[in-house]
């Protein structure tokens, strides 16, 4: 194989036992097709889909693969790879274990992990990797400290996290080893690593409390697991708790509340009682302003639901009026260290009606690319908008930007600047005649998204001013003419033969 492994990789990138957030192993796509973070789409396709029946394949697969195992016939393992170009591992695995497992009596178990060993050491296929891991996950490997090293390595990487914590289920030690990789993923993998994490130790269950529900995606998909395996009523029950532990409780409160992808708060059995036990902790604890936040997701969830929750609701509007909260939102939008305080601090703002506009008018100022995500805030201040208009106006390479007609869903260059560029776009339609550079930029834009938003904010001036694009910008409406006539998008050529009728 040319490329270097999986492993290699992989293991070149491990600091400290994590690999960084950005790793990817994912092979860039074009862009008009949608990149999907490591794991993301075993994991959708697990909580999110149907799978499909793929038995004709993983046949096709399980006999490649057995006679791979007798012959060592790297001939084998290309086709079997040529069929995982197409096909990916999630659908098709556990169809090929049970075809092994049928087969067992034609395979040389010794060879079979021997190979497959190599296999997982050396592909530079993803697909290929997690077919490997999955079927040494069939023996009995509790001896073989080399082979399971390998396998936690490779189970850091979020995409494999999945076959890692399954093969080791099938181990004595297999807890232990989840518990390993657990502690050193972020995203998807953790989400599969903590789903199957036992909670056999104390250390175990007050980590899964503490920490198991930490990040995005597991805050998401995690917490009716972290508090049933974490025991947090139990928790809760308790005069007092620590800080840390309190901290690790209120987000896996939030995470409960947020029913959309997985049941939460409403299949947990302890739910009344369990929130009326945190709000006694909160007022001991909170003074930070993602606390605050928590406490509000908590209030909006009371405000939504049908129950006698009034207590619950007065002593969360004690703690949300009893701190000096104004201050501590300004003191995190002004200090900027951290980008989810930075998040809290604003979106409690909004939520608690304190006005941020000048700290947010600053932050954009200071890093124009880094808080272009605020910027609906500072559009609804028509003179700080007129001067963030002109500096996105002066810093954004907006003729680099103007690449011509494309079919990009993303683009696949100047992506920081692309994503401010979107965010300027979307609050331009309230400024008649401010930005033309910026819209004209948009009209030339490969990205279709930006064209689209382009001709909705011409349409918005046109509304505004009451008469037509040839009236107001003439030389726009030349140009549109011309873009219109090799258009490729269909709804966008519809938007602009709208423009250029409109009166």
């Amino acid at each position: 194989m040319t490329e270097k492994s999986i492993y290699k990789k992989i293991k070149e990138n491990i600091d400290d036992g994590r690999l960084p957030e950005t790793f990817n192993l994912e092979k860039d796509l074009a862009p008009n097709q949608i990149n999907f973070a490591p794991g993301a789409m075993d994991g959708i396709g697990i909580y999110h889909s149907a799978q499909a029946n793929e038995e004709k394949i993983a046949r096709k697969i399980g006999k490649l693969l057995r006679k791979y195992f007798k012959t060592s016939n790297v001939d084998c393992l290309n086709k079997v790879e040529a069929v995982l170009d197409e096909n990916r591992a999630i659908s098709i695995i556990d169809l090929i274990l049970q075809d092994f497992i049928d087969n067992q009596n034609k395979i040389d178990c010794d060879k079979a992990v021997e190979l497959s060993y190599t296999l997982i050491k050396t592909s530079d296929s993803l697909e290929m990797v997690k077919i490997g891991i999955g079927v040494l996950g069939l023996f009995d490997l509790d001896s073989n400290t080399e082979i399971m090293e390998t396998i936690i390595t490779l189970g850091i990487y979020d995409d494999l996290t999945l076959y890692a914590v399954v093969a080791a289920s099938n181990w004595a030690n297999g807890n232990e080893i989840i518990f390993k990789i657990a502690k050193s993923v972020h995203g998807w993998g953790k989400v599969h690593a903590v789903d199957r994490l036992e909670p056999e130790t104390e250390e175990i269950r007050e980590w899964i409390l503490r920490e198991g529900c930490v990040g995005m995606l597991a805050e998401m998909y995690l917490g009716l697991t972290c508090a049933v395996k974490g025991n947090m009523i139990g928790e809760l029950r308790k005069e007092t708790i620590s800080r840390e532990l309190f901290d690790g409780i209120a987000t896996t409160i939030s995470s409960l509340l947020d029913e959309g992808p997985v049941a939460g708060i409403s299949e947990y059995e302890y739910a009344e009682e369990a929130l009326v036990h945190f709000i006694k902790h909160a007022r001991q604890h909170s003074d930070h302003v993602e606390h605050l936040w928590r406490i509000l997701n908590l209030r909006d969830w009371v405000l939504s639901v049908d129950g006698s929750y009034e207590e619950i609701l007065s002593q969360i509007n004690e703690i949300v009026e009893g701190e000096n909260w104004s201050g501590k939102i300004i003191f995190a939008l002004r200090k900027r260290d951290k980008d989810y305080e930075f998040y809290y601090a604003f979106n409690a703002a909004s939520r608690l009606e304190i006005d941020i506009s000048s700290e947010i008018f600053s932050a954009i100022k200071e890093n124009p690319f880094k808080y272009s995500s605020y910027l609906n805030l500072i559009f609804e201040n028509p003179e700080m908008a007129n001067e963030i208009i002109d500096l996105y106006e002066e810093i954004l390479p907006l003729e680099d930007m103007s690449d011509g007609m494309g079919d990009y869903l993303f683009a696949d260059r100047l992506n920081e600047e692309h994503q401010s560029f979107g965010f300027v776009l979307s609050g331009l339609g309230l400024y008649p005649l401010k930005g033309i550079r910026l819209v004209r930029a948009g009209l030339n834009s490969r990205v279709i998204r930006e064209r689209n938003m382009a001709c909705r904010i011409l349409a918005d001036w046109i509304e505004k001013e009451g008469k037509s694009l040839e009236e107001i910008l003439p030389e726009i409406h030349r140009e549109l003419k011309g873009i219109y006539e090799i258009e490729i998008n269909e709804e966008t050529k519809g938007n602009m033969k709208k423009l250029l009728r409109c009166r």
